[in-house]
């Protein structure tokens, strides 16, 4: 089969841009074998993801909605933007590593988690390396009279009891294998992804074999070891590997990390955004571009009933809140912020119920308090605040739309998780 490896110099390579969300031709996605990450509306394909596919000397970066990026053509400008997409595909790690990987990931794409496993296996206890013992049935080697006589059905011959064949203890080393699987994925890695990728470990190759282009050999192989007596942390080595290796199987000629669900990412980055850049003034908030001394400690609530049923009964519908902080004014008052966050390609154009249901739902909770509520979205130009629907006159249903810079709010997380 054949294998792809990358050129050294990535900022030879050809580059193109795109935004999740864009419109794409058919040709287009057949040139980066992508129909699995878009979504057809009338006849007419979207990109659906945020990442990266690498195709021999091509690159395909797509960057989330809003997030600006010029065409590249010189290597200064190349450079920037890969370091720019690292930053991002360093947040979707991390994001898996924390809250597990999302639905929807397709066999081909890069099996970061898998190495990460192997990597993390290697830096605390380094190769695999571990004497297996067993027993079988045969002439050489010690042999093991207890399992002998309870399991071998002896013959009569001139009045002596006679065992064929013996059970009889044996070791043998399973760590070769393992041991040269696990050397074999920390190269490949590295060797392929090391311009590509951060948190990438250096590591010079110290076997070679020629059973590791026999991908389904290996796989085999690896599930058999997989049924030994193995303590969990080895099983999870053994089912990484296996992962790594049934990807090296399936892939097509092109390399794929990326999400498809680039709208949870946003929702754990801007919570982190909010809790340190929003500032209680009066009975109101204000959103700052300035990381604010004092941390909110902002919420996601459980999903809440929200139907009248029996003691016994559960409820069919339930609510949850993205983002939610309750605190008190200087006059002892409830003041209770409600965020909703929303990663759209446009400026909302239609009004919001959910949000203004959860305006009902908490002014029925809390009579008294103060509700302030708005819509977060992202957004490539400056920081805004728009209304979105103003009632206050009627019942007090207020909702903002608070536009933040999407690059700013990167920047944020990125601190924070590094």
């Amino acid at each position: 089969m054949e294998t792809y490896k990358m050129n050294n110099d990535v900022l030879d390579y050809h580059f193109e841009i795109i935004n999740d969300g864009n419109e794409l031709t058919e040709s287009f996605c057949r040139k980066w074998d992508i129909y699995s990450y878009c979504d057809r509306y009338n006849e007419k394909l979207k990109c659906s993801f945020v990442g990266m596919v690498v195709k021999k000397d091509n690159i395909l970066l797509s960057f989330p909605k809003h997030y600006h990026v010029d065409k590249v053509i010189l290597r200064d400008e190349k450079s920037k933007v890969l370091q720019d997409m690292k930053d991002i595909l360093h947040i979707i790690k991390r994001d898996r590593e924390l809250y597990g990987v999302e639905p929807g990931q397709l066999a081909d794409t890069i099996p970061v988690d898998a190495y990460q496993y192997i990597l993390t296996y290697y830096l605390e206890f380094g190769l695999y390396h571990r004497q297996l013992r067993d027993t079988v049935k045969g002439y050489k080697g010690h042999i093991n009279w207890h399992q002998t006589i309870n399991s071998i059905r002896p013959l009569l011959s001139d009045g002596n009891f006679i065992y064929s064949p013996f059970v009889v203890n044996c070791e043998y080393d399973e760590s070769i294998f393992i041991t040269e699987c696990m050397d074999y994925v920390l190269f490949d890695f590295y060797n392929t992804f090391q311009t590509l990728l951060d948190d990438i470990h250096p590591y010079k190759r110290q076997f070679y074999n020629p059973i590791f282009d026999e991908y389904d050999f290996c796989i085999a192989k690896l599930q058999t070891l997989c049924g030994r007596l193995f303590k969990d942390y080895e099983r999870l080595l053994l089912k990484s590997l296996i992962r790594y290796f049934q990807w090296k199987s399936n892939r097509s000629k092109s390399s794929k990390f990326l999400t498809l669900y680039f709208e949870l990412v946003w929702e754990r980055m801007i919570h982190m955004y909010l809790s340190k850049h929003i500032r209680i003034w009066g009975h109101d908030y204000e959103i700052t571009k300035e990381e604010q001394p004092c941390k909110l400690n902002i919420i996601k609530p459980d999903s809440m009933d929200i139907e009248q049923r029996e003691a016994d009964e559960k409820s069919r519908f339930s609510i949850q809140f993205d983002h939610f902080f309750k605190t008190c004014t200087s006059k002892k008052q409830p003041l209770i912020l409600l965020f909703d966050s929303k990663y759209f390609t446009n400026d909302v154009n239609s009004f919001n119920y959910k949000q203004a249901f959860y305006y009902y739902y908490l002014r029925g909770k809390y009579k008294n308090a103060i509700i302030k509520s708005a819509l977060v979205i992202p957004t490539s130009g400056k920081r805004k605040t728009v209304v979105h629907v103003d009632r206050q006159h009627i019942d007090g249903l207020y909702i903002r739309e608070e536009y933040i810079n999407l690059k700013d709010v990167i920047e944020c997380y990125k601190k924070s998780i590094s």
